[in-house]
């Protein structure tokens, strides 16, 4: 995969390294809440998000995790599939990433995802993560898609 792959939208981090104005932040829950706050765009081109990290989120060598990265990577690419399979169910089947860049705090990390495919039970996304325009990591994976669950009412 290739960054070409992806829609590099304008950057978001305007002055002292947080989002610009158009960003909104946003509480997530469970796992993905350790990554801190959501910040989310949505134009033309669809659903934006992006995660500001800082030393909480570092390695012993003083660099922003991997599977902090990959965290991200896959609950943003969920995000993407879940909004395209008109908000049903998804659940992450398969996730393959790559590593580009390290990454040293703070760090605004956006995430440029895009649907490849979509059936019935399956979507395929693929994602770059980037900071300050620079590829920090790629990936492509699968989600399955739940069926509509039926309501007494609507057999």
């Amino acid at each position: 995969m290739h960054s070409d792959d992806v829609d590099p939208a304008h950057s978001p981090v305007a002055a002292g390294g947080l989002p610009s104005a158009d960003w909104t932040r946003r509480k997530m829950k469970g796992i993905p809440a350790s990554l801190g706050a959501l910040w989310t765009r949505r134009d033309e081109s669809g659903w934006h998000y992006g995660v500001q990290l800082d030393e909480s989120h570092c390695n012993a060598q003083g660099f922003i995790h991997g599977g902090v990265l990959m965290t991200f990577m896959d609950h943003g690419l969920s995000l993407l599939t879940w909004e395209a399979a008109g908000r049903a169910m998804t659940s992450t089947i398969h996730l393959d990433s790559h590593f580009l860049e390290a990454v040293r705090p703070p760090a605004f990390v956006e995430l440029h995802g895009r649907i490849l495919r979509q059936g019935r039970r399956l979507a395929f996304a693929r994602g770059v993560l980037r900071v300050d325009g620079t590829d920090i990591m790629e990936a492509t994976g699968v989600w399955s898609i739940a069926p509509a669950t039926r309501s007494p009412a609507n057999p």
